[in-house]
């Protein structure tokens, strides 16, 4: 007999429309999940609870991605390059700081320090962007290393290694670049045949894995001398890959596709292990709790959100 697929353990559902990006918020004092929406919308959901707490509307633009800095700080990135600094203010969060970009693609910002992030720009720039001074202190160009028609727009940003230092930018016209943050220097790239849309990368294992609109996962390498590889491809039986990401403990990754599935591999044998089909569209975003999340009782979990509008919260192979 079949093994049945295992059943999400809570599915958020209410009027949020489709989802763009999650966030866990976990502490001694709240367990909180929060949704970006494509309304501009972010809704805030108590894990202990299971009930929708707050709404925050600062703008009608897609809200593509979200972190928190400590306890006091919020980031959001808008669709039309705009982000917005939030500050805590007893339960809720007002804007503190707006930050205008002139980027309006789909790069997602990614943490660097505390003090620091980085941001997509036009013409296949990122820059290094300080919550201190509300300036762009660094900007990395690959235009100003070749042809600019060779790269294109900034799609992805995944710091590694020493997240200040380094880190991995994906351009549309299908090159993964390894920079060195400080000196502006291109260390490594490589060359993929479909547009890498999303890159995960784990430090411990030194590799990484790419989603694009084709039939495979696309698995690299990052030697200690700082070189890129390409490791292998795995097929997929549909194509189009829109989210992926590495469980913290490297023992499993996730991906999330166009053809609404959630799919779970195995990091050591890259085997897939099964496939989850609870959702009806197609799937925007997947995140790992980075600790135990008592309110299930899961030391990793995994959430999953999209098209339609539901999150699905996961604990598997833990």
């Amino acid at each position: 007999m079949a093994i049945l697929p295992p059943d999400p353990v809570y599915i958020m559902k209410g009027d949020m429309g489709p989802i763009h990006s999650l966030l866990f918020r976990i502490s001694p004092y709240v367990e909180h999940i929060y949704a970006g929406t494509e309304s501009g919308r972010v809704h805030i959901w108590d894990l202990r609870k299971n009930r929708e707490l707050l709404k925050l509307n600062a703008s009608n633009e897609p809200c593509l991605a979200l972190c928190t800095i400590g306890d006091e700080c919020l980031i959001t990135q808008r669709k039309g390059g705009t982000i917005n600094l939030w500050k805590s203010q007893g339960s809720n969060w007002i804007i503190n700081e707006t930050i205008k970009t002139d980027y309006c693609g789909f790069c997602r910002f990614q943490v660097s320090t505390e003090d620091a992030i980085y941001i997509p720009l036009n013409e296949s720039r990122v820059g290094l962007f300080s919550l201190k001074t509300l300036k762009t202190e660094i900007e990395l160009s690959p235009i100003s290393h070749s042809e600019a028609n060779l790269f294109g727009h900034v799609m992805a940003i995944k710091p590694c290694m020493d997240e200040s230092k380094y880190a991995l930018i994906t351009y549309d016209g299908g090159q993964i670049l390894l920079w060195d943050i400080r000196s502006k220097k291109i260390l490594s790239s490589i060359k993929i045949e479909q547009c890498p849309m999303n890159i995960d990368f784990n430090t411990s294992l030194m590799h990484g894995i790419i989603g694009s609109p084709a039939d495979y996962l696309q698995i690299f390498s990052l030697s200690s001398d700082k070189e890129l590889t390409e490791r292998t491809k795995l097929p997929l039986k549909n194509p189009g890959i829109s989210a992926v990401a590495i469980r913290p403990d490297a023992k499993v990754f996730s991906t999330g596709g166009w053809d609404r599935r959630i799919r779970i591999f195995s990091w050591k044998t890259l085997r897939p292990l099964v496939v989850l089909d609870q959702h009806k569209a197609t799937i925007h975003d997947i995140i790992y709790s980075s600790c135990k999340v008592e309110a299930y009782n899961s030391k990793c979990l995994m959430a999953v959100a999209g098209k339609d509008g539901n999150i699905s919260l996961w604990d598997l192979y833990n």
